[in-house]
């Protein structure tokens, strides 16, 4: 049997969302509600908010604190949210999975044989990995991303120990580029991008979209996630993630310039047959925030205090880790 999740899948799809997007009231208020319901949801908390990281932007594994009050797991989300996206981790992570899985065709396209296959076998011998990485001669800010990725390496899916495992295999092998601050996104959050495939809602919607237009579900499904959930206020060239992108195109059989063709219509419907979860959600997180005003302020002076004394806290991890 599988253990229940300690959060909503809604809650889990808002939270990574609103953080690729670029909208820190949304990232305070949920992560604040998911803090609220419990130990097991705390630390759920913990333990998603250094894969997202390391999944939407590794580098940043180098500068974030994680602490056991609720603000510091906040306050690196929202950093993120501030930040340029470069999704190298996942791409490297995500083939080298797949290659580890048998399927060759990962290293069709690769920026690099070697490093893909050397993290594929790395998977199998994980230990055997974080043993090399510890024993690696690096700066302090390289030490920190690597002590991050080891202490969050399990995260909640499949694949996000070789995400982890793919970040720190970058800080050991390359010089981690400089992020740049991303814009403000200018209009409301777009609550109807929270239901993906892994809501039931989003579920049901895609079939009965991709029954009616006509389109195989993998195709919807991929569109969904590469022009919506995976959208970005602001992201950099990511070799290994585009690598990762055009071996999922080439899986499901879909030419990248076909997909823009594809989800234009699909995501009128989709909007459409969404728009009352959508409402619900978002009037629902609204009241939650209004009866909760004093807890939410709480938390955002905290996360102003936090984020201002980061520098100093990195000076001495030794009380945090």
């Amino acid at each position: 049997m599988k253990t229940p999740l300690a959060v909503d899948a809604h809650y889990r799809s808002l939270l990574h969302k609103a953080a690729r997007r670029g909208y820190p009231e949304w990232i305070i208020t949920t992560g604040a509600m998911i803090d609220s319901m419990g130990k097991a949801a705390a630390a759920w908390l913990e333990t998603r908010s250094a894969a997202i990281i390391f999944a939407e932007c590794w580098p940043l594994g180098a500068e974030r604190l994680f602490s056991k009050g609720v603000h510091s797991k906040i306050a690196a989300l929202t950093a993120l949210a501030a930040a340029q996206k470069n999704r190298d981790a996942t791409g490297l992570g995500f083939l080298a999975y797949v290659l580890d899985k048998g399927d060759a065709s990962a290293l069709d396209d690769s920026p690099g044989e070697k490093p893909l296959r050397w993290l594929a076998r790395a998977i199998r011998n994980p230990a055997g990995f974080w043993k090399w990485a510890s024993e690696k001669s690096a700066g302090r800010d390289r030490k920190t991303l690597i002590d991050n990725a080891f202490r969050f390496q399990e995260g909640d899916r499949p694949h996000d120990r070789a995400v982890s495992m793919a970040a720190a295999y970058l800080a050991l092998t390359e010089s981690p580029p400089a992020i740049q601050p991303a814009p403000i996104p200018q209009e409301a959050f777009p609550f109807w991008v929270v239901y993906d495939r892994h809501t039931p809602e989003g579920r049901r919607v895609l079939k009965d979209v991709a029954r009616d237009l006509h389109l195989p579900l993998p195709h919807l499904e991929w569109a969904h996630f590469y022009c919506e959930g995976a959208r970005a206020n602001a992201e950099t060239a990511s070799a290994w993630w585009q690598a990762y992108c055009r071996w999922h195109f080439r899986k499901i059989g879909l030419l990248p310039e076909e997909i823009h063709l594809l989800w234009e219509p699909a995501k009128e419907q989709m909007m459409a047959a969404l728009a009352e979860e959508s409402q619900r959600l978002q009037n629902g997180l609204y009241r939650w925030k209004l009866a909760h005003m004093d807890v939410i302020e709480a938390v955002k002076r905290r996360v102003e205090l936090f984020n201002a004394a980061i520098v100093e806290l990195q000076k001495d991890q030794s009380a945090l880790f």
